[in-house]
């Protein structure tokens, strides 16, 4: 019998990682990490339709750019774990098609996603930070749910503790344990209400995004320490690598684009500044201020125009 408990708080679970097994008396099984997965995918997708509307972004799109993100994330994700885990498929490459037995990497879902985000974009000739702005704040939220199945399949769990919350099961074993599925959860949730939060008074474009890399980032490295699976070599963890580095690339992006929005935004004061100081006077010189005064208020009106239509109003 699979079984995962929590010794010290008296919670004892009965769980098999296989919700439904010999289906219609075939070999074929369904797990709950597929179940919990489609779950946080669906949830996610469900959210941000019903969000899209308010940030000037079709339903249509949301649910195209879904449907392509989703085989391509999934694909980069295997490639990621194919790479730093070479050793294991280069003598056996039709394992790297057994995604079934394990084996994907969150960054490379990411890449894979932004990637797609930006082919998308381009085709659909829409403005790609404010859809990924829009879209990456689900991100975490997916995550928090789907951690949920690492749980259900005890995987990817931490190290030895004697805390109260320690974790053991029949495959984890009767040393407890850091259920660190859960702390990833739990910090994926505070990471989706503080994007959410933050989505709705974004200053420039991209910065969401740059948010929710960082955020997810820093939370990662953290959980690097605690995580026992063996995706590095010797002391090294590939995650806390990859973790470090996208945080760095983040933050630098984030404070670029703060300040390219703060010089868009001096330099269009400073043209206003401008035209309120020219003085009429009278005659020619008369006329000519008041078409330069003219061209700058209709310069002005299509510039907020572009600006209402590029950043898609964003408010809730």
């Amino acid at each position: 019998m699979n079984y995962i408990e929590f010794p010290k708080l008296g919670i004892h679970l009965d769980i098999n990682p296989e919700a439904v097994s010999n289906l219609f008396g075939t070999n074929i099984s369904i797990h709950w990490y597929g179940i919990i997965i489609a779950a946080a995918i669906m949830i996610s997708l469900w959210l941000a339709m019903r969000q899209s509307k308010k940030f000037n972004i079709k339903e249509d799109d949301i649910v195209d750019l879904f449907l392509v993100a989703l085989p391509v994330s999934i694909i980069f994700a295997r490639l990621f774990y194919v790479v730093f885990k070479w050793e294991d498929y280069k003598y056996d490459l039709a394992g790297i098609f057994r995604i079934w037995e394990g084996g994907v990497a969150i960054y490379g879902a990411i890449i894979g996603a932004i990637l797609t985000a930006y082919f998308f974009s381009r085709k659909r000739k829409i403005d790609m930070l404010d859809l990924c702005d829009f879209a990456c704040v689900y991100l975490p939220l997916a995550q928090a749910i789907g951690r949920w199945g690492n749980f259900t399949n005890q995987e990817l769990y931490g190290s030895y503790t004697d805390l109260p919350w320690g974790m053991t099961g029949s495959i984890i074993g009767k040393e407890p344990v850091h259920p660190t599925f859960l702390y990833e959860s739990i910090l994926n949730i505070i990471i989706f209400v503080i994007l959410l939060k933050f989505r709705k008074n974004r200053k420039a474009k991209g910065t969401v995004l740059a948010s929710y890399l960082m955020l997810y980032s820093f939370v990662r490295f953290l959980m690097e320490f605690l995580r026992t699976d063996d995706f590095g070599t010797g002391n090294i963890r590939y995650n806390q690598v990859v973790a470090v580095l996208v945080f760095a690339g983040a933050f630098a992006w984030f404070v670029y684009l703060t300040k390219r929005d703060e010089k868009a935004k001096l330099e269009a004061n400073n043209e206003e500044i401008e035209a309120n100081d020219i003085d009429p006077g009278s005659g020619e010189d008369s006329e000519n201020a008041e078409e330069i005064k003219m061209e700058h208020e209709n310069r002005q009106v299509m510039s907020e125009e572009s600006r209402s239509d590029d950043k898609g109003e964003y408010k809730e």
